[in-house]
C-alpha cells in the first residue's frame, strides 16, 4: 500500500500520532483529553518510548498490527468450526480489501480494532473461546465506539449462559464484556461531569465544521451505502452468508451470534449518525469489524454448499465434469476479482492535491533535523498536526489560531523561536 502512494486517510492520522507522541511525553491515563479512546494511544506511546517519538515509529506500530490481526480472525473461525479452506479463503478476501488494506498501513487503530472485534464477534458463540472473545473485545471497545454493541451482545450472551449453569464464571465474563464502555463512561463521568461527555463532543464538532447539517435519509442510508459501495464484496458475500444461515442448522449456530453482531452494530452507528454521534470522516472506517464477520458467513456457506453439492452428484452419478464446471467457475470469478484489486488498492483515500501533507512533513523532519527548540503555529486547516507529528515535540509547539482556510504549500505558518 505504501508502495502505491497510500499515505494516510485524513488528518485524523496525524492528530493520532502527535498525541502518542504527547503521551510518550508524559504519559496520563486519558491521552487525548478528547472524544477518542485511549488504547491505541498507550500503545504508540509505549512504542515511541522505547523507539522515540516520530511519525516512522508511528507507522511501524500500525504495519506490525495491521499485519498481525489478519491472524486472529483466521482463528476465531477455526475455533468456531469453519473448514481451514473457507478460514483461509475469508481471511485473504477480508484483509485484501481495499479499505482493510489501506487501514491496515495507516496510524489509526481500525484495522487491527477491527479484526480483534470481527473475531470476538466470530468466537464467541464458543463456550471454550467465550474468554478470549471477552479480552478481544476489552481491547477492541477501549479503542473505538462501534465495537460496543458487540460488547452488549456477548454480554448477553453470558447472562444467559449463567442462568443455564457456572454462574459465577459467566458472570464476570459478562462484566468483562462491557468492561471497556463502563470504564470509559466511568471516566467520562469522573472527568468531565458527564458519562456521555465523548458524545457531546463529537455532536459539537460536527456541528461546527457543518458535518451534522445532511439530510436525515443521507443519514439513515450512509453507512449500508457505504457497505455496498466501498466493500460490494463483503455486502455480497454476507447475503450468500444471510441465505446460508436460514438454509443450514450448521450454519445457524455458528454464525447466529456474529449476525446479530452485524445488525446491533449497523443500527448503532446509523442512530449515530442521526444523532450527530458517528465518525466524522469515511464511514467506512468504522465497517471494519462486519467486514470480517460477513465475508466468514459467505465463504463458509460457499464451502458448505460447495461440499453438499458433492454428495449431491456422487449419489446422481453426475461425475467429474460437473466438479470441475462448478471449481472452474469459483476460480474465474476469484481470479476476476484479484486482478481488479491493484487499480482499486492506487485508489486511496488522501490522495488529492488539497489532501496531501508532503510538505508539512518535509518541513517537520527539516525541524528535527535542526533540533528546532520551539515553534508558533498558525494552521489554515487540520494540516499542522502532519509537520507537528514529522516534528515530534508537540508539547514544544504553540497553536495559535486556525486561518479556516484550504491548506496551501506555506501551510502552516510557522514562526520558529
Amino acid at each position: 500500500m505504501l508502495h502505491l502512494g497510500f499515505s494516510h486517510v485524513s488528518d485524523d492520522d496525524y492528530a493520532r500520532t502527535v498525541i502518542a507522541e504527547r503521551f510518550a511525553h508524559t504519559p496520563h491515563l486519558d491521552p487525548s483529553a478528547t472524544s477518542w479512546l485511549p488504547l491505541p494511544f498507550w500503545i504508540t506511546g509505549a512504542a515511541m518510548m522505547a523507539l522515540g517519538r516520530s511519525l516512522e515509529v508511528a507507522r511501524a506500530v500500525a504495519i506490525v498490527l495491521g499485519a498481525l490481526s489478519v491472524a486472529v480472525p483466521y482463528a476465531a473461525m477455526r475455533v468456531a468450526g469453519v473448514p481451514r479452506a473457507a478460514s483461509l479463503a475469508a481471511t485473504a478476501v477480508a484483509m485484501a480489501l481495499p479499505w482493510n488494506a489501506w487501514l491496515g498501513v495507516a496510524t489509526v487503530p481500525e484495522a487491527w480494532t477491527g479484526a480483534l472485534a470481527g473475531a470476538a464477534m466470530v468466537a464467541m458463540v464458543e463456550p471454550r473461546a467465550r474468554a478470549w472473545a471477552c479480552g478481544a473485545l476489552l481491547a477492541a471497545s477501549l479503542s473505538r465506539y462501534e465495537t460496543w454493541p458487540a460488547c452488549a451482545v456477548l454480554a448477553a450472551l453470558c447472562a444467559t449462559a449463567a442462568m443455564r449453569g457456572h454462574r459465577a464464571r459467566n458472570l464476570v465474563l459478562g462484566l468483562l464484556a462491557i468492561a471497556g464502555p463502563l470504564l470509559w463512561m466511568l471516566w467520562n463521568a469522573h472527568a468531565h461531569g458527564s458519562p456521555l461527555h465523548f458524545l457531546a463532543r463529537v455532536s459539537a464538532f460536527r456541528r461546527a465544521i457543518g458535518a451534522a447539517e445532511q439530510p436525515l435519509p443521507s443519514k439513515l442510508l450512509a453507512y449500508p451505502l457505504a457497505l455496498l459501495t466501498e466493500t460490494p464484496e463483503a455486502a455480497a458475500l454476507g447475503a450468500v452468508g444471510a441465505v446460508g444461515l436460514c438454509a443450514s442448522p450448521t450454519l445457524r449456530r455458528r454464525w447466529l451470534g456474529a449476525a446479530a453482531c452485524v445488525l446491533a452494530t449497523m443500527m448503532f452507528l446509523v442512530a449515530g449518525d442521526v444523532r450527530d454521534g458517528a465518525p466524522t470522516h469515511h464511514p467506512e472506517r468504522a465497517l471494519s469489524p462486519l467486514w470480517w464477520v460477513l465475508v466468514g458467513m459467505g465463504a463458509d456457506t460457499i464451502a458448505a454448499a460447495a461440499a453438499h453439492l458433492k454428495d449431491a452428484r456422487s449419489r446422481a452419478g453426475l461425475g467429474l465434469l460437473t466438479a470441475r464446471a462448478g471449481t472452474g467457475l469459483l476460480a474465474a470469478c476469484a481470479l476476476a476479482w484479484c486482478v481488479s484489486l491493484p487499480s482499486r488498492w492506487s485508489r486511496a483515500p488522501g490522495e488529492t492535491e488539497v489532501e496531501r501533507r508532503d510538505i508539512p512533513i518535509a518541513r517537520g523532519r527539516d525541524m528535527r533535523k535542526r533540533s528546532a527548540a520551539s515553534a508558533e503555529i498558525t494552521p489554515c486547516s487540520f494540516e499542522h498536526f502532519a509537520l507537528i507529528a514529522a516534528w515530534g515535540r508537540p508539547e514544544d509547539a504553540r497553536l495559535l489560531p486556525s486561518l479556516h482556510r484550504p491548506p496551501t504549500a506555506e501551510c502552516p505558518l510557522v514562526d520558529e523561536r
